[in-house]
């Protein structure tokens, strides 16, 4: 199964970094269970060639915006509340970010996404610290 859902946040931020941030508050870690972060690096070009650092958040960003500045996908897996569930957030801009639901992906009768799970702790939680979503939609893919 492959399951995703899609975030137009255009109406809250056009900056990515407040878009993480975001997910910060209400949750989304950037580091992984081990402690470091896993993102696509500048240059990669649609390579998907994730790397796993010990970073700081500060360096994160500096790498958000040169891959912004050059044009590149952003991509940064989120890990919910030190726990082992994550998600792959990849966008260009802030209007059409995806997040791949496939990091332990949390799942109903062992096959199904628990996708009441994700839209609490996504949806609901944005739009309960008044970010604006101009639309967003989630969908499962079987294999």
């Amino acid at each position: 199964m492959e399951a995703l859902m899609t975030l137009d946040c255009s109406a809250y931020s056009e900056s990515i970094a407040d878009i993480l941030r975001i997910f910060q508050q209400i949750g989304w870690h950037i580091r992984n269970p081990q402690g470091k972060v896993e993102y696509l690096p500048i240059g990669d070009d649609d390579k998907y060639d994730w790397q796993c650092d010990e970073i700081s958040e500060s360096e994160l960003y500096d790498i958000i915006s040169k891959k912004i500045g050059s044009k590149e996908q952003i991509g940064v897996n989120l890990f919910y509340r030190n726990g082992t569930e994550g998600i792959s957030l990849m966008a260009y801009d802030t209007s059409q970010i995806i997040l791949s639901i496939t990091i332990n992906r949390k799942t109903v009768k062992g096959k199904y996404t628990d996708m009441s799970w994700y839209f609490e702790n996504i949806v609901y939680k944005l739009l309960n610290t008044d970010v604006r979503l101009l639309s967003y939609k989630i969908e499962e893919y079987e294999d």
